[in-house]
């Protein structure tokens, strides 16, 4: 569950570089925001491994961590590469563009203190 996140971690920030290449958008403020955000989700699960060890809290824990990044990052993917003129099939658009409503609901009831 390490792994995953990680590896797509990567493919975002390639498919997000190559998209601003081509469209002659790359900018390095924009490139080290996105590095510094990947950084902070690594941190992120490794903490969360570290946690999940020293205080022997259950695998499913992480498991969720995990999850959570790796929806983020595929819907992020798959934008990428829709940007990038790859053809992508609606019935994955939609239940993308449906995983990262629930996201974004979560989050702004997070933010807003429930």
């Amino acid at each position: 569950m390490i792994y995953a996140p990680i590896i797509l971690m990567i493919v975002d920030y390639v498919t997000g570089v190559l998209n601003a290449w081509l469209k002659k958008e790359i900018k390095s403020y924009k490139m080290r925001t996105g590095l510094a955000k990947k950084c902070g989700e690594i941190i992120a699960i490794g903490l969360g491994e570290f946690f999940s060890f020293v205080f022997s809290l259950p695998a499913g824990i992480m498991a969720w961590v995990s999850v959570y990044i790796i929806v983020m990052e595929t819907i992020s993917i798959f934008e990428n590469l829709n940007k990038l003129g790859v053809p992508i099939p609606a019935f994955i658009k939609r239940a993308f563009e449906e995983a990262e409503k629930e996201m974004n609901k979560e989050k702004e009831e997070d933010h807003h203190g429930k």
